[in-house]
């Protein structure tokens, strides 16, 4: 990128010139040595090892105050940043969002961003004028950079992607594998189920590695506020949004982790660290992982996310009733739990649901009910694939077995049915193909009630 402050470029040089003669003048060669972090950083799919790094201890002297200040070339290149308020006015202030600034200190830029590269890559206090030229130029693209980027991240705990590693939702939102820095600070925080490690490497589960993000840019601010500022709306109602759509369409148990957002670290000297949130987080089920396996799937997901807040489902008790009670049923490990939770969804959806309001006349067992509805909802349906027989069994086979088990009956356990006629040798086997029912079921009567004019 060309220069277009020479001036100012000019005076810099002659600081780096006059700061490593003087740091020659201390030590005779620099002192390097390993640091250890922060983060972490990928060492293979599930591993994470702690960041190392050979570092330059700086002589104490350059860390004491006015040390900058008593180089001679200081006071000239100080005057050179104040005749150009397009750099002066981006140092020694509040820089950042608008919502959120870190001061920014004129000698801790040097040092971090000329001396620091200067000494490391030459390996002593050694002048370099082309790395001074490539360190300055990155300085002056930085200080004139007009936007600098926010990234919020909601982890999905208990969730991988089948084929491309990045999706995009639009409105800038995607789902994408963390970065090594997102990643780093969701550990950091705590997973709700951590894995084994020790303070040289992590055991992550490739199902705590994709998020919900967002990118958003915003114009850089300088100074203190001046106004009540109003931050970005965080994602926790588009987050949640989503998580009820993969479940409804995908299946499975993935969970929401603790939302969190920081300052892109490409920007030029992005403040560090990252806000995260400490409040509880549900543990997956990670023998019942939730993976996008399709475009297609996508396509249904992004659908049902918009449908989600139309008038016509938020508006439907028995419809969220169902939703509530399949989403808890994801939750759950015990199959005796999960087994009340569908059933109450089936009671909810089938019983009371729009436009099947029962008469006070109609004494059928609630069992019949349910699975005439549901026949009635899901024998046409292509990808549920199953007959009208099969249906109806298996919902009056999960009710019998609900009751059973919420009485704790002491007599013979009543078998469920598949949908492809077999019994079930286990109840998690009846489970999968029950959940499966109730998703669809719900995902069709979330489509009628945003389709009716």
């Amino acid at each position: 990128m060309p220069i277009r402050y020479a001036i100012v470029q000019e005076a810099a040089a002659a600081v780096m010139q006059a700061a490593l003669t003087a740091l020659a003048a201390i030590e005779a060669e620099p002192v390097f040595v390993p640091e250890k972090g922060p983060g972490w950083r990928r060492s293979g799919q599930e591993t994470l090892v702690v960041v190392r790094r050979r570092r330059w201890r700086p002589p104490l002297p350059l860390s004491t105050g006015g040390w900058w200040d008593r180089l001679e070339p200081m006071a000239a290149f100080r005057d050179a940043l104040a005749a150009h308020p397009d750099l002066g006015g981006r140092v020694d202030t509040l820089v950042g969002f608008e919502f959120s600034r870190t001061n920014r200190s004129l000698t801790e830029m040097l040092y971090r961003h000329l001396l620091e590269p200067l000494v490391t890559r030459a390996g002593g206090y050694v002048w370099d004028r082309a790395v001074f030229q490539e360190c300055y130029a990155d300085i002056e693209a930085g200080l004139l950079e007009p936007a600098v980027r926010l990234v919020q991240v909601v982890p999905l705990l208990g969730f991988d992607l089948a084929g491309d590693r990045t999706i995009d939702l639009g409105a800038g939102l995607g789902i994408r594998l963390m970065s090594d820095a997102e990643l780093s600070a969701v550990v950091e925080a705590g997973l709700p189920d951590q894995a084994s490690g020790n303070t040289q490497y992590r055991e992550v589960s490739r199902f705590y590695q994709c998020a919900l993000v967002r990118l958003s840019t915003h114009a850089v601010c300088t100074g203190g506020a001046t106004a009540a500022v109003t931050p970005p709306a965080r994602l926790d109602k588009c987050a949640k949004r989503l998580l009820i759509a993969l479940r409804l369409v995908c299946g499975g148990s993935v969970t929401l982790g603790r939302h969190l957002q920081m300052q892109h670290p490409d920007d030029f000297d992005a403040a560090p660290g990252c806000t995260i949130d400490r409040s509880w987080s549900q543990a997956p089920d990670l023998g019942r992982p939730t993976i996008l396996w399709s475009t297609d799937d996508l396509a249904l997901i992004q659908d049902i996310m918009q449908r989600l807040e139309h008038p016509g489902v938020t508006g439907d008790r028995s419809l969220q009733m169902a939703i509530r009670r399949v989403m808890a049923a994801g939750d759950l490990a015990e199959p005796e739990d999960r087994l009340v939770d569908l059933v109450i969804a089936g009671e909810a959806l089938f019983i009371h649901g729009a436009d099947r309001r029962r008469t006070k006349t109609d004494r059928s067992p609630k069992r019949d009910q349910i699975a005439a509805d549901a026949v009635d909802l899901l024998a046409s349906d292509p990808v549920l694939g199953a007959a009208p027989d099969a249906i109806e069994a298996l919902a009056k086979g999960s009710y019998r077995r609900r009751n059973h088990e919420v009485h704790a009956d002491p007599g013979p356990v009543p078998q469920i049915p598949l949908l492809d006629g077999s019994p079930a040798a286990r109840l998690n086997v009846a489970l999968v193909d029950l959940e499966k029912m109730m998703r669809r079921a719900c995902l069709l009567r979330i489509q009628q009630a945003t389709s009716t004019p």
